[in-house]
């Protein structure tokens, strides 16, 4: 084995701790895709991982007093098939191993500082319920963690709190926010967005040149290093008042405007809307875990329409229907791990109704461009959910039927194309490929398109109660 197959299983552990760049993310998915050892053990690392953090969330609050990482008692047990015998030998493997995680764990939270809850007892106000490549200096924070009053630097990565009165921030670093209670944070530098259920409104972001009251909405805010604080809102409204304003009137900022508070100007003054400074965070409130390779996740706002992004390198990210339980039956092409192949529609798995889900839309609609505008386009990346994936969906039938359902209200749909996989046997180039992972929260996408064309994979994920 060369030295570059050695450093595979460090590559893709830094991959999932998020240290990987751009380029390095792409490298390590050009190595996996060209060589069939390095794709398994990618598969089967990835599943390594997820269980381990599974029997961690499992276990740790019987030992410390933590309760379990969020959707852990409706988490479905994951069969591993005989195509990837060595996930199941090392799932099994974990599930042994739990005691001995256990006691480390206990270890681990007793060694954290405030304002990480140390015991059942410590009273709390929010919850780590995500968290990708986060570190306060050289401390990982861990999913299932409580937080308690008081301050929380984060170095580098996401985190999600979920707060106890419903309310749910992620936080990108490096960031300093002062966590005061179960309605109220003070962002002193960094980028966060905000989802707040009709449980949590009148939430408080204050920073040191705003303050920031929430009206039943999603919205971001970001506060750079001189204090300057912009708030964008991505759906409903939020109240902004400046800070140290000789007038208290506040500012009532809609749904795709924007807002800009400084020390050099002593009024709340209209700013353009821009969402590439949240585009980080944002997914992470959404209930997406990690994402490599070319993917681009749509922030919300009056431009959330699939037919507005043509985009030739990236496959765009748009969340639907979030928590919602359908009435009727969902026919979807895929259920299980595997790689996806076309079959019939009377052949497809049926999804029951009742189940409590969330949608998303993955998409590339390439367009001419360039000296070669005819180019056919090759796009690749991975996305993976907080929560199992429960159905994929690509055939046009199958999308049409399921936009019916999970569609949003007003958006524009453009006529879905389903995704040509290769024919078994067939050893051309330039064929469509989706794979559902063996942990279930993890989809490889790999999307071939001429100009002028589309293609879109819809994904129905298992949603919290």
């Amino acid at each position: 084995m060369s030295d570059d197959h050695r450093s595979l299983p460090v590559l893709i552990q830094e991959m999932l701790d998020g240290a990987l760049d751009d380029d390095q993310r792409a490298d390590l998915l050009k190595r996996v895709k060209l060589d069939d050892a390095a794709r398994k053990l990618y598969l089967d690392q990835i599943a390594t991982h997820t269980a381990l953090q599974a029997v961690l969330a499992d276990c740790l609050p019987q030992k410390v007093g933590m309760p379990k990482a969020v959707g852990a008692e409706t988490r479905p047990t994951v069969v591993f098939r005989n195509k990837w015998p060595a996930v199941a030998a090392i799932a099994s493997m974990a599930a042994t191993i739990t005691l001995l995680v256990c006691g480390v764990g206990y270890l681990w939270i007793r060694s954290q500082n405030p304002p990480i809850a140390q015991s059942i007892d410590t009273p709390h106000v929010a919850m780590v319920t995500q968290s990708v490549g986060a570190y306060s200096g050289d401390v990982a924070i861990r999913p299932g963690q409580k937080i308690m009053s008081g301050q929380l630097s984060l170095d580098r990565g996401l985190v999600r709190l979920d707060f106890v009165s419903g309310a749910s921030i992620a936080i990108e670093g490096p960031a300093k926010i002062d966590v005061v209670n179960r309605m109220r944070v003070v962002l002193l530098r960094g980028v966060v967005t905000a989802r707040i259920p009709e449980s949590a409104i009148d939430f408080v972001v204050d920073t040191d040149t705003a303050h920031v009251v929430d009206l039943g909405t999603a919205f971001g805010v970001a506060v750079a290093r001189d204090g300057t604080t912009d708030v964008v809102v991505f759906e409903g409204k939020v109240s902004v008042s400046k800070k140290g304003s000789t007038s208290n009137q506040p500012t009532l900022v809609r749904e795709g405007h924007a807002v800009r508070a400084s020390e050099q100007s002593p009024t709340i003054d209209s700013t353009d809307y821009a969402v590439a400074p949240f585009e980080n965070a944002w997914p992470v409130n959404s209930g997406v875990l990690q994402t490599t390779g070319s993917i681009r996740f749509v922030s919300p706002g009056p431009d959330f329409h699939p037919g507005n992004y043509e985009d030739n390198e990236h496959i765009v990210v748009f969340p639907e229907r979030s928590a919602f339980i359908p009435e009727e039956v969902i026919r979807v092409d895929m259920v299980d791990p595997g790689e996806y192949a076309k079959s019939a529609y009377d052949e497809k798995p049926e999804l029951p109704p009742g189940r409590r889900l969330t949608s998303y839309l993955l998409q590339l609609d390439a367009y001419p461009e360039g000296k070669n505008p005819n180019r056919r386009r090759s796009v690749r990346g991975q996305i993976t959910f907080a929560n199992p994936i429960a159905g994929v969906i690509t055939m046009n039938r199958l999308l049409k039927e399921s936009e019916a359902i999970v569609g949003l209200p007003g958006v524009s749909y453009p006529s879905p194309r389903t995704i040509e996989p290769r024919p078994e046997g067939d050893e051309r180039p330039g064929f469509d490929s989706l794979i559902l992972a063996a942990d279930r929260r993890t989809l490889f996408v790999e999307l071939q398109e001429n100009p002028g064309h589309l293609d879109q994979v819809r994904v129905l994920i298992e949603a919290e109660e």
